[in-house]
């Protein structure tokens, strides 16, 4: 089996499963996770039943110290944006919407007056605010998404028990309706990661901002989209090490972590012309 990296940076989301993690656990000294404004909480909460203690295995990369973020005020913003985006649910909504663009505008500056103000901010400043949105959004979004498969799978359980352990018991003429779970795994649960694009192209607004020389010799990443894997190796030179997992695959890429996440060079990120990359399929 081919030796991992004892730390591995997740990318590009910030939330992983439990089911995922603790195929990693065992194998690194570290997962480094970027830490938004409920990162932690949400850990806490889904892995705190874990064999393994996460605050043993989980690292997490910020912001310089220089770099000042109001993550309260962020949170509300995320929470006011989101309750907005609720508008959209229905096509007649977004009939009538589309069809009257003031009223759009209007109704996004009423209940989030601050995006219309012409107030002085800097370029720094609104590159964060702007990536920082994406993706806290996009956390959220995955959280969600895991508590509902979460419930699908409860739920099918219990049907399961039900019909075979006290309706049909024995009765081997019972034919199992359609999996319960199936209309919306298919609709919900893609190999994609939602918004696969807009997670990258924050990580690149926000890549220069961070503490990287916090986190000493980190050049290798953790993976769960297959894209990325691809997009990678069409860009750069890579070896596959032999890893004996059928979930898992292991490279190495002849770039240094700053070309692979395409983040402005510096020192740091310079340290290494390679990139290991862990694919987790499961």
């Amino acid at each position: 089996m081919t030796d991992l990296p004892q730390k591995l940076l997740l990318y590009p989301q910030s939330f992983l499963s439990p089911e995922k993690v603790v195929k990693v656990f065992p194998l690194v000294s570290k997962i480094v996770f970027l830490k938004l404004s409920k990162t932690e909480d949400l850990i806490e909460n889904i892995y705190k039943d874990l064999p393994i203690f996460w605050k043993e295995k989980i690292t997490f990369l910020e912001f310089k110290k220089e770099i000042k973020i109001d993550w309260n005020q962020l949170s509300r913003e995320v929470d006011v944006i989101e309750e907005w985006g609720l508008n959209f649910r229905t096509p007649e909504t977004l009939k009538y919407f589309s069809q009257f663009k003031e009223t759009l505008e209007d109704s996004l500056e009423n209940i989030y007056p601050s995006f219309n103000k012409k107030e002085e901010k800097t370029k720094e400043e609104t590159e964060i605010k702007r990536a920082l949105i994406l993706l806290c959004l996009a956390e959220k979004l995955d959280y969600r998404l895991y508590e509902i498969e979460k419930s699908l799978k409860e739920m099918e359980n219990r049907y399961n028990q039900i019909f075979e352990e006290k309706i049909i018991g024995e009765d081997e003429t019972f034919e199992k309706i359609l999996d319960i779970k199936e209309p919306l795994t298919n609709y919900l649960f893609e190999e994609e990661l939602p918004n696969l694009n807009l997670r990258i192209f924050a990580w690149k607004l926000i890549g220069k901002y961070l503490d990287w020389e916090s986190l000493y010799s980190l050049n290798d990443l953790l993976i769960t989209e297959k894209k990325l894997l691809e997009d990678w190796k069409e860009k750069f030179i890579f070896e596959k090490e032999k890893f004996l997992n059928e979930e898992m695959e292991f490279y190495k890429f002849k770039a240094s972590l700053s070309e692979i996440l395409e983040i402005p060079e510096n020192n740091f990120l310079k340290a290494s012309s390679e990139t290991g990359v862990l694919f987790l399929s499961l």
